[in-house]
């Protein structure tokens, strides 16, 4: 298992050629980053993605908090959502995330969209 600080590459590979992980036992080693199957939570994860769209999760009640996660977890897949009237900062990081947002790689206007393309112009034409 490695650690949750092990910097990773865009491709998401370890950067260096040796991780330090922690073996069955409680044992601490350095092996090839090909060889490591597992990594630690990250302490920026503690909660679910659901619960973290709940605002001011931190001054909510436990209980009212279960509750509002279970409530999140029917309510993000919306056809026709609208945007939020109080926000946490992760619903753009949810989105993308989930693979379901196309990023465009520069700068432009959308001039058409469709089901199959979607047009934009940017600075290079």
């Amino acid at each position: 298992i490695a650690q949750a600080n092990a910097p990773l590459t865009d491709e998401l590979r370890f950067e260096e050629s040796r991780v330090l992980v922690r073996r069955r036992g409680g044992e601490v080693d350095y092996v090839p980053g090909d060889d490591v199957d597992y990594m630690d939570v990250s302490p920026r994860q503690m909660v679910s993605v659901a619960t973290a769209m709940i605002p001011f999760l931190e001054h909510d009640d436990a209980n009212r908090a279960l509750m509002g996660a279970n409530m999140m977890r029917q309510a993000v897949p919306l056809i026709k959502s609208e945007a939020p009237l109080v926000g946490t900062g992760m619903e753009y990081r949810c989105a993308v995330d989930a693979g379901d947002v196309l990023k465009s790689e520069k700068d432009g206007v959308v001039q058409e969209v469709s089901a199959d393309y979607i047009t934009t112009a940017n600075d290079d034409g």
